[in-house]
């Protein structure tokens, strides 16, 4: 019995990287939710108090940018030139707005930008005018070495269809020279998973994005995991190493079953409002 890394090589890695994140939101049924670009800074603050936190992500898509762009310049003000901060605009932005906002964004220090615009010809456009790094979720491999655009891709085990899919695809990034990391959302058992990838794959070489700290509850024993200092041990135990809860499984059944699938765009101010990428 041995854990995945194990199995996949050994590990490069036992302490994770992960960024916390941050973005305008509502209220929830126990947490406050921070509604302006200042209560949005002041989270980022408390959370390098309690948690050590210097690596920071957070949704950069309101419709009027002028109040992202005020979010990003107060969590630098208050946090310095120490803290990563990267930005995700579900391909929110016109070519010509994306345009605008990039000096603001690279004289801010910004580490890089997941999907400023629609469409990767988009982005190729856009790099003609600034040296921000740019991610995607859109998994297209042999674009991204034709038209030199994404620097990073931005998946995990189930995007690509399993753990050895996912393998194969890192180690062709690695040969194109395009990062890789991945993102969160996942249950604890998917999140278990390629925290074990990461401890194993080498190339894997920058924070992953993490939304831990805004879950309820988790199908794990041990979730939802929460990063110290922006890192998540890798699990020790045999395979995933974790354990599954068959009463918080049946509660997350149960919940489906009543209330269907979660719908991440959902904006509570506007119930009659069906929203998906491009989120413009």
């Amino acid at each position: 019995k041995q854990p995945l890394y194990q199995l996949l090589g050994g590990a490069v890695r036992k302490q994770i990287p992960f960024t916390d994140y941050f973005s305008l939101r509502g209220d929830g049924p126990k947490v406050k939710g921070e509604k302006t670009p200042e209560a949005v800074a002041d989270y980022c603050v408390e959370l390098h108090e309690r948690h050590g936190t210097t690596f920071f992500e957070g949704k950069f898509s309101t419709q009027d940018p002028k109040v992202s762009l005020k979010m990003v310049e107060l969590i630098r003000y208050k946090l310095g030139d120490d803290a990563m901060i990267r930005i995700d605009s579900n391909q929110a932005y016109s070519l010509a707005t994306a345009r605008q906002l990039a000096r603001p964004l690279e004289e801010l220090g910004v580490r890089n930008w997941e999907d400023p615009v629609a469409t990767i010809e988009e982005m190729r456009e856009l790099r003609r005018h600034t040296s921000i790094p740019f991610s995607t979720h859109n998994i297209d491999i042999a674009r991204a070495v034709d038209l030199k655009v994404p620097d990073a891709f931005v998946g995990n085990p189930t995007a690509h269809g399993g753990i050895g899919r996912m393998l194969r695809f890192v180690g062709a990034c690695e040969h194109a020279g395009i990062d890789y990391w991945c993102y969160s959302g996942d249950t604890g058992i998917g999140s278990a998973c390629y925290l074990h990838l990461c401890s194993a794959l080498g190339w894997i070489r920058e924070p992953n994005q993490s939304l831990f700290r805004m879950w309820p509850t988790d199908v794990i024993e041990e979730g939802p995991f929460a990063p110290k200092n922006n890192v998540v041990p890798v699990p020790e135990g045999h395979g995933l190493g974790v354990t599954l809860s068959r009463d918080r499984l049946a509660a997350c059944h149960r919940d489906f079953v009543e209330n269907g699938p979660l719908n991440k765009y959902h904006d509570p101010e506007k119930p009659g409002t069906y929203r998906r990428l491009p989120l413009n």
